[in-house]
């Protein structure tokens, strides 16, 4: 996916500003997943009171939550193909391909957002789902955002194949964290 730094004829210093901006979204993902991951350990914690879930029948199900999760998995894809597209120097295809991913995570925002809404209150499953499902959204709807002035700087044509690198890249890198955290909710509020 990555191309080599030295084909795209970056100076040392721009080779190093990129490695140097590779390394801190790395460092600033691996530090919010460790975020989630405790997130998903006070729900597992919260599972032993006894206010956890009075009534099973308020627990929401899999079918609205698994769509959603597929729609975020189809989006996550069209990045990925959008920035093999660009690479290959087509960006009316990227434009395409990434106004597609923005759209789906929009719908993804949409569907999580109303079973936010419509979960039973009352309960410590309740609080925590939202917690975890708000805190998520929060994150998806900021990179989508962050991910759609990508877009808008790409129909004025302020990216192509060289000098694209950090803009797509970063919203690319964000947008499969989005992806690696909800996997991680997904499993832990729906199925375990």
């Amino acid at each position: 996916m990555q191309r080599d730094l030295l084909e795209l004829g970056l100076t040392k210093q721009e080779q190093q500003a990129l490695q140097n901006k590779r390394a801190g979204i790395f460092i600033f993902q691996m530090s919010w997943i460790l975020t989630f991951v405790c997130l998903a350990i006070v729900n597992w914690q919260m599972r032993f009171s006894p206010n956890w879930m009075p009534d099973p029948n308020d627990r929401l199900g899999v079918t609205l939550a698994t769509i959603a999760t597929a729609l975020l998995g189809g989006s996550v894809l069209l990045v990925r193909r959008g920035l093999h597209t660009l690479n290959n120097h087509h960006l009316s295809q990227f434009l395409r391909l990434w106004l597609g991913a923005i759209i789906l995570g929009g719908i993804f925002v949409i569907l999580i957002g109303y079973e936010w809404v419509v979960i039973p209150s009352g309960t410590q499953y309740a609080q925590v789902f939202r917690l975890m499902t708000g805190f998520h959204m929060v994150h998806a709807v900021c990179i989508g955002i962050y991910m759609g002035i990508v877009y808008v700087n790409g129909r004025k044509r302020v990216y192509n194949a060289n000098d694209y690198l950090w803009a797509v890249e970063a919203g690319a890198k964000l947008w499969y964290f989005v992806l690696v955290a909800w996997l991680l909710f997904y499993v832990v509020i729906y199925w375990i």
